[in-house]
């Protein structure tokens, strides 16, 4: 199912999901219609990426975006939206909600950060927009660390929508951020 091996991701919540879940590589996207076989989707090594995702108990669009420049960012939101628009109203009917995962960088003052590529969230909000999604208000955020800096924990860079039972949770760095 997956041309990734589980020993390349990190330990936490998306290695313990690998038997059943699709992992969506670096700069690449998938639909998963979730089943009692595959009940997760999931990304990792998110540095400077984004994750947009449209997520429902019955499947989600999951795509992994690199900043590799404004046209780039445009296409691959097409892309996503050619994934979702065919199940828009089978799989996610009144649930349909983006979430957009994006990266902050430490300022160099103290505690603050900012987005890492703003220009990259405004185009994939504005492409959620004509696709009929309202954005989130409240993007979900993980800290880019330099390599040196960058401590190892569970779930580090990982993204996981897991409807286990039928209920779904997503988790950004194995904390979660919704559940309904």
């Amino acid at each position: 199912m997956n041309p990734i091996k589980k020993e390349d991701l990190p330990s936490g919540l998306l290695h313990s999901a690998f038997d059943r879940a699709h992992v969506v590589f670096w700069n690449d996207m998938h639909f998963q219609q979730f089943s009692n076989e595959t009940s997760a989707i999931g990304t990792y090594a998110l540095r400077a990426c984004s994750v947009v995702l449209v997520a429902s108990q019955v499947g989600a669009v999951l795509a992994h975006i690199a900043p590799l420049g404004d046209e780039y960012v445009r296409r691959m939101m097409d892309r996503f939206n050619s994934l979702y628009q065919p199940r828009a109203v089978s799989h996610f009917g009144a649930e349909r909600h983006p979430w957009v995962v994006i990266g902050l960088m430490h300022t160099g003052d103290g505690d603050a950060y900012t987005e890492a590529l703003p220009d990259m969230n405004l185009i994939i909000n504005e492409r959620l927009m004509a696709m009929g999604l309202q954005p989130s208000s409240s993007d979900y955020k993980f800290k880019l660390r330099l390599a040196q800096d960058s401590p190892q924990f569970p779930g580090k860079g990982t993204v996981l929508v897991d409807a286990k039972n039928g209920l779904l949770k997503i988790y950004v760095e194995d904390q979660l951020v919704h559940s309904s």
